[in-house]
């Protein structure tokens, strides 16, 4: 069983555990196992980046972490309470109160506005808007002075950065980001990683990143190491060339561990 455990302080609650969650896909002879009894506990206030070869079970850990698939065995609990069973209404309601999304191609819708991107999660929960906290978080991330920009008039770094205060006005518990910087440049990149290691330290939320890129997982205070659906290693604070090393070798546990399975 794999289990990776990051302390929350005393007194609260975890930001996000799974317990022993699978995720198979298919039947019989043909089923794939994406994810394979994976356990983790992450705390509030942590930055926390998977990495993986293709085909780890990264984008099944992250879809499954944040209530986007199902596991087909397991449970999964964001701010203490289990990621609701039942309609996909309940799952959609349960999303919205504790989770944050940031993607890699920003999912803004082109007609609304810079400030009304940022309002739609609040709008669509029902919640009232603060404007004044929604213009707060937008200086925060440098776009207060492009409240009434459309998407097509901004870089592609200044719409993640949209993307991101999206994420984060909703005060979730745990923002997840799906290689959020694989359609940036350099600098953009490094701006948004610096952005999401913010949402950590001003407002406490757990961040959980997948990405390729191992300068882009240095940002992260840990980085989690997945292969054929486990987890197989943590690194604490790391360098990019020591993240970058230990894939390399990843690489190769891999090949030996299917070529022992097949033995």
């Amino acid at each position: 069983m794999s289990r990776l455990k990051h302390r929350a302080p005393a007194g609260s609650s975890d930001a996000l555990r799974l317990e022993s969650v699978s995720r198979v896909y298919g039947t019989g002879a043909g089923a794939v196992r994406a994810l394979d009894d994976v356990s983790l506990t992450l705390a509030p206030g942590t930055f926390t980046a998977v990495m993986g070869p293709s085909g780890s079970g990264k984008s099944t850990l992250l879809q499954c972490a944040a209530g986007l698939d199902r596991p087909t065995s397991g449970r999964v609990f964001v701010d203490g309470g289990e990621m609701a069973a039942g309609s996909e209404a309940r799952l959609t309601r349960f999303r919205r109160e504790r989770i944050g999304f940031v993607f890699q191609h920003f999912n803004l819708l082109p007609m609304l506005t810079v400030l009304q991107n940022v309002t739609l999660p609040l709008r669509l929960a029902g919640k009232r808007i603060d404007r004044a906290r929604c213009r707060a978080v937008l200086e925060r991330v440098g776009l207060g002075d492009r409240l009434d920009h459309l998407p097509s008039q901004l870089s592609g770094g200044q719409q993640q950065r949209v993307a991101i205060a999206r994420a984060l006005v909703t005060e979730p518990r745990v923002v997840f980001a799906d290689e959020p910087t694989g359609a940036l440049d350099t600098r953009s990149a490094r701006d948004v990683l610096g952005l999401l290691q913010e949402a950590v330290r001003s407002y406490g939320q757990a961040v959980v990143m997948v990405t390729h890129d191992p300068v882009a997982a240095s940002y992260a205070d840990s980085v989690l190491f997945l292969a054929d659906g486990q987890l197989v290693g943590m690194m604490e604070r790391p360098g990019a060339e020591a993240i970058a090393e230990r894939m390399t070798h990843l690489g190769d546990e891999v090949a030996r561990r299917r070529v022992t399975a097949g033995a």
